[in-house]
């Protein structure tokens, strides 16, 4: 019986004997479509996978739609500084009011400095005529209408400069043929002598229209939020997944401590990276400095905290890392399209407004492109400062009240 034993096992089988392993074995429909079922089944088990799969697309898709709505800007307000104030003085602010791009907002006599009507009032343009503008016009000795557009954001001042151009070239035209046919001048002739005044644009706040200087700090600012909401989606997150958030809590009971222990070295870090990322780049690409460092330090700072703030409630609210990163990338995705960096933000939608207003990103690119472009003090940049103070104590009470719930959840207090 032994010997029958070993002769079996030291036999060989023949291939058509062996059991075929089905895992190389040919391609079965049947088994593809089971294992499509269960993949199919792990992904309607992961309701902010589903979420963001679908809804997402959707969801930014609708945000982009209600940006750009209105496909181009209109009624950009502009200054006029009428120092003739004369009948054909007020026949070209009328003028200047029907354009589509632009409305005039204000009316002046004077002004002592019309380019601090462009930070102060946020005005797209400045538009001087001269005095005795009617008259000269009438003695032929071409008065000049002075045009100063605000190129800090490239995009209104291209839409205000086309719509204030285009205005004034018809005036322009217009008086001119009309003065000539009243002498008897032919239609025809009259056509090629168009010019009653001179137009002169100066562009102030990026004259050279310098497009890396308009996109690079809002894409770097961008940049830098997104790393820190990946980032500091794990901290608690991780705790969770690893099982040690009970270990963590041995050390202290007291919400605000854990809070900060693990949040302070990712701030330090944040701000390791941030000043010396601009203070070295901006040089090299030879862009504007903010004049006051040290008020770019203090807003850098509220900025950098509110993310860390924002970033960690959100780590503490979910059950997992990949949940965390999904939630914060879907918050930080479309921040810079509704940051007003490109598009105004006047100019979208109030729900989308209010959308951008509770992310850090917009109220941080707007004290920037102030501080660069304008030279702006803290008295000027007092709104976005209260804002991003104010989302700061929003996110921080977030946090702690989270916080404070998993730690009671989990019986420790």
């Amino acid at each position: 019986m032994f010997r029958k034993q070993s002769q079996s096992k030291g036999r060989t089988l023949r291939p058509s004997q062996q059991r075929r392993d089905w895992r190389v074995g040919p391609f079965s429909f049947k088994r593809f479509m089971t294992l499509m079922q269960r993949e199919w089944r792990l992904f309607t088990s992961n309701q902010v996978a589903m979420l963001i799969f679908i809804g997402a697309p959707v969801a930014y898709a609708l945000i982009i739609g209600l940006v750009y709505k209105g496909a181009a800007l209109r009624d950009l307000p502009v200054a006029v500084v009428d120092l003739d104030n004369t009948p054909l003085s007020n026949k070209l602010i009328d003028a200047l009011d029907a354009n589509q791009y632009i409305r005039v907002a204000r009316v002046m006599p004077a002004a002592d400095n019309p380019r601090s009507l462009m930070v102060d009032d946020r005005m797209a343009a400045v538009i001087t005529i001269p005095d005795r503008f009617e008259a000269d016009i009438q003695q032929k000795r071409h008065p000049e209408v002075n045009v100063d557009v605000d190129g800090a954001n490239m995009l209104t001042a291209n839409y205000a400069s086309t719509g204030i151009q285009t205005t004034l070239a018809v005036m322009n035209a217009g008086m001119e043929i009309e003065g000539l046919k009243k002498k008897g001048t032919p239609a025809a002739i009259a056509a090629e002598q168009f010019e009653s005044f001179k137009i002169t644009i100066n562009r102030y706040y990026n004259p050279s229209s310098n497009y890396l200087l308009f996109l690079f700090p809002g894409m770097l600012g961008t940049i830098m939020q997104q790393v820190f909401l990946i980032v500091l989606a794990l901290s608690f997150a991780r705790e969770y997944e690893d099982g040690t958030f009970r270990d963590l809590v041995r050390y202290t009971r007291r919400p605000l401590n854990l809070l900060f222990a693990k949040t302070v070295p990712y701030f330090l870090i944040g701000i390791a990276i941030w000043f010396p990322l601009i203070n070295i780049f901006f040089p090299a690409f030879h862009l504007q400095m903010p004049a006051n460092q040290w008020l770019f330090y203090l807003v850098s700072v509220l900025f950098l905290s509110a993310v860390t703030f924002m970033g960690v409630a959100v780590s503490i609210m979910m059950k997992n890392q990949l949940k965390a990163t999904e939630v914060l990338m879907v918050i930080a995705t479309p921040s810079f399209i509704i940051s007003g960096q490109t598009w105004p933000l006047e100019y979208m939608p109030k729900g989308v407004q209010m959308l951008s207003n509770t992310i850090p990103l917009t109220h941080y690119l707007q004290a920037f492109r102030a501080m660069t472009t304008y030279g702006a003090t803290a008295v000027e940049l007092k709104p976005q400062i209260t804002a991003l103070l104010i989302l700061n104590g929003v996110f921080l009470l977030m946090a702690w009240g989270a916080l404070r719930y998993k730690i009671k959840r989990a019986h420790i207090i």
